[in-house]
């Protein structure tokens, strides 16, 4: 195990000081413009395409079939990671329950997967009750409390999460370092976090979708502090082993728009993958895009254009955070915030989602409510650069500019987490 750290501790210092002598735009026009105009659909891609039809196909011969439904539910949440067809995700959902119906709940593995889904779709609390169900049958008890830690830690339960982590970490394994470098970056601990993220990928193996997803997490949590160059590299790593990884493109067409200056080719990324990938995140990017251009009317029509996407019913609230930042800003509309952020509340009680709650009470005047809601849940609790930004703004307003400085100087040490326009506002701000 020493070595594995000491060559992980390698490769990042590698990765770190080869990136920092690098000088100029970090996004390589011919690099994403071949990834673009040569793009065709990975092996993986039709690897799913093909998986998915011949389960389809024997779930139409057997139906009611345990492996032939829950195979076909796998090959659909494989297509929505894809594609970001919601429907597979929906249906996954439906095929899982039937088959869990059909089993009196007593298969703990289908338990979990319908957790999984459950918080891809940010439905927290039925996740969660469905791994406790897992929890009681027994079965792989495991991967069932690594679960665990997934739904207290996104319902704010720190505690009870942290116990979860604890208990799994005996066993040296990806799902263990993965979680652990989550642990790692809410304490503001960084390089832990990209450190046991690295561990992670070391136990990747040869999964495509495991090493993806650890090298884009690790670029993730450089772009949170503006590492860029050491981001980068890691965005193209990950693309070469596919290059449908469009969370990692997304990644290189920030760096363009924030770093290089280029709006051109972060335009040509954002649009490239609108065009493969349906969920609503490629609209809020073009958000970026028209404010980094200081094109007020084009900003008002991507956040209007991305608000009625996000807000479609098959979405449920997936997305409530940047609807909440579109219409306390651009949109102009605080009620609709309040009312998004009032619903969030009831699917996970967060110092995250109070802020969002503190924050809309006080652009609809609720002064008073908002500072007792900032009291009570939201003072000395760790917070993303938005809710960081937002409470800044909150307490200037409110005639606290001790207060507001502490929020505008702890958003600005991960300011690229903030749209343009905000990092333009928040650096006007900060004494």
């Amino acid at each position: 195990m020493k070595s594995i750290c000491i060559s992980l501790l390698l490769f990042l210092t590698i990765v770190s000081v080869s990136c920092r002598s690098h000088s100029g735009p970090l996004a390589d026009t011919r690099y994403t413009d071949s990834l673009c105009k040569s793009y065709k659909p990975s092996s993986l891609e039709k690897l799913v395409s093909a998986d998915l039809d011949f389960w389809q196909s024997r779930l139409n011969t057997s139906p009611g079939s345990f492996t032939a439904g829950s195979r076909l539910a796998g090959c659909l949440v494989q297509r929505f990671h894809l594609y970001g067809h919601i429907a597979d995700l929906r249906r996954a959902d439906s095929l899982l329950s039937a088959l869990s119906a059909a089993s009196n709940g007593n298969e703990a593995g289908l338990l979990r997967a319908m957790a999984s889904l459950s918080i891809t779709r940010h439905c927290f609390r039925q996740a969660d009750s469905l791994v406790s169900m897992a929890l009681a049958i027994g079965t792989e008890k495991y991967t069932s409390t690594l679960l665990q830690f997934d739904t207290r830690f996104e319902l704010g339960e720190t505690i009870p999460a942290s116990r979860a982590l604890l208990s799994c970490s005996a066993t040296n394994e990806y799902g263990f370092f993965f979680r652990l470098a989550k642990w790692k970056h809410l304490q503001g601990e960084t390089d832990s976090a990209a450190f046991y993220l690295g561990k992670a990928l070391e136990w990747a193996g040869s999964s495509s979708l495991l090493r993806q997803s650890a090298l884009s997490n690790i670029a993730d949590l450089y772009m949170h502090e503006g590492r860029m160059e050491e981001a980068a590299p890691l965005y193209r790593q990950s693309l070469a082993i596919d290059a449908s990884d469009w969370r990692s493109l997304q990644g290189l067409g920030r760096i363009a728009l924030l770093h290089d200056g280029n709006s051109e080719l972060a335009e040509k990324i954002f649009r490239f993958i609108a065009g493969r990938n349906e969920l609503p995140d490629a609209c809020y990017n073009l958000i970026w895009l028209a404010e980094q251009k200081k094109d007020s009317a084009a900003t008002r029509l991507a956040a209007a254009a991305f608000a009625k996407k996000a807000e479609a019913d098959c979405y449920g609230g997936m997305y409530r955070k940047y609807l909440v930042e579109c219409y306390t800003g651009v949109l102009n509309d605080p009620s609709r915030a309040l009312q998004l952020a009032a619903a969030e509340l009831q699917n996970r009680a967060t110092p995250q989602t109070y802020s969002w709650y503190a924050w809309c009470l006080y652009k609809t005047g609720e002064y008073d409510k908002a500072l007792a809601i900032y009291k009570a849940h939201v003072s000395g609790k760790p917070l993303e650069a938005l809710e960081l930004y937002w409470m800044g703004k909150m307490m200037q307003g409110m005639k606290k500019p001790y207060n507001a400085q502490e929020f505008f100087h702890a958003a600005n040490r991960n300011r690229y987490d903030l749209s343009p326009s905000k990092q333009s506002d928040l650096l006007s701000l900060i004494n």
